[in-house]
């Protein structure tokens, strides 16, 4: 009975650790406030030694890029595009094709124009963090501006 615990115990505890779930790719968020009425989300991740993302300008046919989406509200509107940091280019023989990647700390950001004093953005980042295996990446993210502790944000 005693060798059937501990086989059962080490198999669980095998089984557990395949289970959790690699992390390679944290997200952090701030706000820059440029003007009364404009500031830049700055959104950056910071991936572990060894691992990258995509650019968000990764060619059809390729890997999966870095998404931004950002949820409606009548409080701001986004104004142009998500930029980025320059993304190194390789050769993938996975894909057969040149790719754009990111590795490191790089930083997003978009500029936002605010219709209130106050004003809480929320929204989503996606995309696939790769070393010699990918693994999708999903974070949510809100930010407070205006009437919290100075562009206090909130991560889910």
């Amino acid at each position: 009975m005693k060798k059937l615990l501990i086989i059962s115990l080490t198999l669980f505890a095998s089984v557990s650790s395949f289970a959790q779930v690699q992390k390679s790719v944290k997200w952090n968020y701030h706000v820059e406030q440029k003007g009364k009425n404009e500031a830049l989300l700055v959104m950056t991740a910071t991936i572990d030694e060894g691992w990258h993302i995509y650019s968000q300008f990764t060619p059809d046919g390729g890997p999966l890029p870095t998404m931004f989406s950002f949820d409606s509200s009548a409080c701001y509107t986004i104004e142009g595009k998500v930029s980025e940091p320059k993304a190194q280019e390789d050769f993938d023989s996975t894909f057969d094709m040149k790719v754009l990647t990111l590795d490191g700390n790089p930083s997003f950001s978009v500029k936002i124009k605010l219709s209130d004093d106050s004003c809480v953005i929320t929204g989503r980042v996606e995309g696939q963090v790769c070393k010699d295996m990918c693994i999708l990446f999903g974070d949510t993210f809100t930010i407070n501006i205006g009437n919290t502790k100075d562009g206090e944000v909130i991560t889910k």
